[in-house]
């Protein structure tokens, strides 16, 4: 592991840390650590890890099936966060910004999580020379050109926010033909901007501490391995999906027989299983307007965090023809 994070040694009295963890993992330890994020005790208000992955995996979103990744490069894992399936290796940065709730870095609200918290990483990207910017997609763009995963969890619930990110430095991120890229190749940093950029992860950790004014307090990587069916390899396909504007929304009962909710959207994971389970409680005579319902008043509340969805009929769809 890495020490000597640079901003903030000396810490203010009365001064909120920023933790901060720096070094290399694993990508099983990495992504153990991401699968936890919303449910472990965090040692301190706001904590971010930013890891050199060591290791191949392919690793699902949150809400993905193992048949939505295809032909996998390593394990399997699922992240936290929503959205596609990434592939990370050796020349992958992972940035896991864990949060008490979602203003507790910057001023932010559920609806807001990954415009607000995307900002640093991108001024970090592009003081160290690749011009970096985010559209309001999932992907961060350097020459116009996919680089990055981003994306968001959280739970309405108990506020837990989750910030993550996959820079794909020098290993590739993604399939070339995934419909939100636009028809943009993604690329590596390295090979779009013909750089190096090592010590990358030290200005990122820098660049986030300087957005919140805060002094870095830096700790030990701890790695969290994942346990159990850590991708449900036993989920069969989804029963019935629909394209939005990240990407797929699906529905469909898992292999314990209960109806779910997800796919490639970003969403809190409380409100996508409460509407599930409400769904899956109503009559068979229950009609599409019933499902919208139920969609409307669960997905439209304040304390719900959404992105990739464009208008909340296309999850009444999928739901009606799901269960």
């Amino acid at each position: 592991m890495r020490s000597g994070v640079g901003m903030g040694a000396g810490m203010d009295v009365g001064m909120k840390p920023l933790v901060v963890r720096v070094g290399a993992a694993s990508a099983a330890e990495a992504i153990g650590e991401s699968r936890r994020a919303l449910d472990r005790p965090l040692g301190a208000e706001v904590e971010l890890s930013v890891v050199q992955i060591t290791t191949e995996a392919t690793v699902l979103g949150a809400f993905q099936r193992p048949s939505d990744a295809g032909e996998c490069r390593g394990p399997l894992l699922r992240r936290s966060s929503g959205g596609p399936f990434v592939t990370v290796g050796p020349g992958t940065l992972h940035v896991l910004l864990c949060l008490e709730h979602p203003a507790a870095l910057v001023p932010c609200d559920p609806r807001r999580i990954v415009n607000r918290h995307v900002r640093p990483l991108l001024r970090a990207l592009t003081k160290r020379g690749a011009l970096a910017h985010y559209f309001g997609r999932d992907w961060l763009s350097v020459a116009h050109r996919p680089v990055g995963e981003v994306g968001f969890a959280h739970d309405g619930v108990s506020r837990r926010t989750v910030f993550e990110a996959f820079v794909a430095v020098g290993y590739p991120f993604a399939p070339p033909s995934r419909p939100t890229f636009m028809s943009k190749l993604p690329g590596t940093l390295e090979a779009v901007t013909g750089r190096k950029f090592d010590g990358l992860d030290v200005a990122i950790a820098d660049a986030y501490a300087e957005a919140a004014g805060r002094a870095v307090a830096p700790l030990p990587l701890e790695g969290g391995q994942p346990t159990g069916d850590e991708a449900g390899i036993d989920d069969p396909p989804w029963s019935a999906k629909a394209v939005e504007a990240i990407g797929v929304v699906a529905a469909g009962r898992d292999s314990s027989g209960t109806l779910r909710l997800g796919g490639e959207l970003l969403a809190s994971r409380d409100a996508l299983d409460r509407v599930a389970a409400q769904v899956a409680r109503l009559p068979p005579e229950a009609t599409a307007e019933d499902i919208g319902a139920i969609v409307d008043r669960e997905m439209s509340a304040p304390t719900v965090a959404l992105d990739g969805v464009r208008d909340l009929a296309t999850l009444r769809d999928v739901l009606a023809r799901g269960r």
